[in-house]
């Protein structure tokens, strides 16, 4: 398992494959399934339930401050 190191002094490693990366990035499952279903077809967005775009939402936010 790769670990991610935010100190500009360390080496760091690189993710592998898009799996490692997905975790490295805090990705979940479920939210891998969505991007992957969105860059398809961004138009289901609009047909979620506006809990469940709240909800996505909430998870991209936790995994841009993670990164950030």
């Amino acid at each position: 398992m790769a670990i991610y190191d935010r100190g500009p002094s360390k080496t760091r490693r690189q993710p592998m494959a898009k799996a490692e990366f997905f975790q490295i990035a805090g990705i979940t499952p479920e939210l891998e399934e969505f991007i992957s279903d969105f860059v398809k077809r961004p138009e289901i967005l609009n047909s979620m339930p506006l809990e469940k775009q709240q909800e996505i939402e909430a998870q991209m936010d936790a995994v841009f401050s993670l990164l950030c």
